[in-house]
């Protein structure tokens, strides 16, 4: 990435936060009652951006799989970049889900009085373990670069350095070895908490029986491809900014061109199968995704930018990889349009005659918008992560690591 672009992208981020900070300030004085939430829609645009967080990892934690623990060796330059991506991705969903959750300074609570039998529950430890396994993986695929950075005088900060390699001033070949299989181990480790993580986290949804739309039998598997398409056109994304290799580019464009045909697909089927039903509020939940006020975000922004041109540009510049970084773009700037269709709409649908007369308060309504205190605190926390990569990327050897690798296939 050039200087230049980088500064733009930093000085973005500088606005964004500055600009966020006032909503951010409001939240905390004043609480939820800031939000346009209510007693029908408790879930809005916050819950859409956490799991528009959530589908981001997706593509990262597939590629440190697939790096490190089946060793394949295209994926090898890259490896530190996703597992750097994966911590950055999931401190911003922390920090948006627990605004969310109304008080995040007793987010700790959750661990001294567990429910073990809240869902909820579980999706908060296996994000905590996520986020642990993969700050420690981030660590150890750095150190070496760290530990060479602490003891070269033409590095500015190099005390940051000395404090993170831990007294450390040389490394060897047997440290090398050691970090290797301390890699591979967590990485083993990630598989079966990255899969209760994001099992957890689409049982919060499907569990609810009263939410038709979420409680399919396709909703599991479409939130895992939808994730698979973000993430992985994130990780694309990144690989031409910051480690550009067209063979890499290429072979993630063919994955998600696949990919992004089998989400459209299944999200074909959950329409189709639903209207089948022919069940009122079913009906009137998918109608106002298609034909409410807000139609355009799914034909316009989900549909056409950040589906049909992207598949368009995958399709007939496979190996254009400038093409494919645009591609990828637009569908993670789309994407929180899939989100919000998915989180909002089975909320706004009364589930009983008559409910809509019965009572009358601005909090009972299911017509919702999200209002400026919403917009500027996901402003402020996306703000934040993209400063975090930023200048991880530029104080973090996450760029230079990744040329020791053991042997790949």
């Amino acid at each position: 990435m050039n200087e230049k672009f980088f500064r733009t992208l930093l000085g973005i981020g500088v606005l964004g936060l500055i600009i966020g900070t006032g909503g951010l300030i409001n939240f905390f004085i004043y609480g939820k009652s800031t939000l346009a939430l209510g007693s029908y829609i408790p879930w809005g645009l916050w819950v859409s951006l956490y799991t528009y967080f959530l589908g981001l990892t997706a593509g990262a934690f597939l590629i440190t799989i697939l790096t490190y623990v089946f060793r394949i060796k295209i994926f090898s330059g890259i490896g530190p970049l996703s597992a750097f991506t994966v911590v950055v991705t999931i401190m911003a969903e922390v920090i948006i889900i627990a605004l969310d959750l109304g008080h995040p300074m007793r987010i700790y609570r959750i661990f001294t009085t567990p429910g073990f039998k809240s869902m909820i529950f579980w999706m908060v430890v296996f994000t905590f373990a996520m986020l642990v396994i993969y700050i420690l993986e981030t660590y150890y695929l750095l150190r070496e670069e760290i530990i060479q950075w602490s003891q070269d005088p033409g590095i500015k900060n190099r005390k940051i350095y000395q404090s993170l390699a831990l007294g450390r001033t040389s490394y060897t070949e047997e440290d090398r070895q050691q970090d290797q299989r301390r890699v591979r181990l967590l990485s083993l480790l990630s598989i079966p908490v990255g899969l209760f993580f994001y099992g957890s986290n689409g049982a919060v949804f499907a569990v609810l029986l009263n939410r038709p739309i979420w409680n399919s039998t396709l909703t599991p598997l479409l939130f895992i491809i939808s994730a698979l398409v973000s993430g992985g056109a994130l990780i694309l994304l990144l690989t031409f900014m910051f480690k550009r290799d067209d063979n890499v580019i290429h072979l993630l464009g063919l994955t998600i061109r696949f990919l992004l045909v089998v989400m459209l697909i299944l999200e074909f089927l959950h329409f189709f199968i639903s209207y089948q039903w022919d069940v009122v509020y079913i009906v009137t939940a998918l109608d106002l995704i298609l034909y409410g006020p807000y139609w355009w975000n799914f034909w316009f922004v989900h549909l056409l930018l950040g589906s049909l041109l992207p598949l368009y540009l995958m399709i007939f510049y496979p190996y254009n990889s400038r093409l494919l970084a645009w591609a990828c773009f637009l569908i993670i700037f789309t994407f929180i349009a899939f989100r919000l269709n998915f989180v909002i709409p089975d909320q706004a649908v009364y589930k009983l005659e008559g409910l809509d007369t019965s009572y009358f308060h601005a909090r009972l309504r299911t017509a919702y918008v999200p209002n400026l205190t919403e917009w500027l605190v996901s402003l402020w926390v996306i703000s934040l992560g993209l400063l975090a990569f930023l200048l991880g990327t530029r104080w973090l050897p996450v760029i230079q690591a990744g040329k020791g690798e053991e042997e790949h296939v």
